[in-house]
């Protein structure tokens, strides 16, 4: 078995990182172009397992997914959104209820988190204006400051990481959409075009 390496900035030119992601796979190569990615396929055990065994110097998983395995324990580094911006959306939750049961309605609107909705509508938004796919390597995280202030970053990726666009806007978040849509057109404008063409299969 080779050496446990803890974080990413410590693996040497060369090593092999396994995810099942191509958002993640775009952006690791974009942040670290000496790496080499492969996919890491199976559950949960069957990738640390992977990596026990030697296959991958270091693999790439969902951290909520680990702790809701109880395994945070097996999390050697975190990485950040200047590394790894999240999918659009990812991690809000969504109720649907029948039509008409105004008990559910009532309940659910209790449990309704204004700011996390502002954030997917941003994030949602940015991805549809790129144009792109729920695979297409696109990053997105938007934040709402106590004052209603958005801060949206987005990401366009090519799948070898060698092309990339970040940017970011920000703005009321009461207008969280057009605010993804606005990054969306900037972010093509400045060669985003050219990478989505790269993302599309032959």
């Amino acid at each position: 078995m080779g050496k446990a390496y803890k974080r990413l900035e410590d693996l040497p030119p060369g090593a092999v990182v396994g995810t099942s992601s191509l958002r993640r796979k775009a952006q690791l190569l974009a942040y670290r172009q000496d790496l080499v990615v492969r996919d890491l396929r199976g559950n949960v055990d069957t990738r640390l397992a992977a990596l026990g065994n030697g296959e991958y110097d270091a693999i790439l998983l969902a951290a909520a997914g680990l702790i809701r395995l109880d395994l945070r324990n097996r999390i050697d580094q975190f990485l950040e959104p200047e590394v790894m911006l999240p999918a659009p959306g990812q991690g809000a939750l969504a109720l649907e209820v029948r039509q008409g049961d105004d008990l559910a309605e009532e309940l659910c609107y209790a449990l309704h988190h204004p700011p996390s909705h502002d954030r997917v509508r941003a994030e949602r938004a940015f991805l549809k204006g790129l144009g792109a796919g729920c695979l297409a390597p696109v990053g997105a995280l938007a934040q709402v400051a106590e004052d209603g202030t958005l801060l949206l970053e987005g990401g366009l990726f090519s799948p070898d990481g060698k092309s990339f666009i970040r940017a970011e806007i920000e703005g009321e978040a009461s207008e969280a959409e057009e605010l993804g849509l606005e990054l969306a057109r900037d972010v093509l404008e400045q060669g985003g075009r050219e990478i989505l063409e790269q993302t599309r299969p032959l």
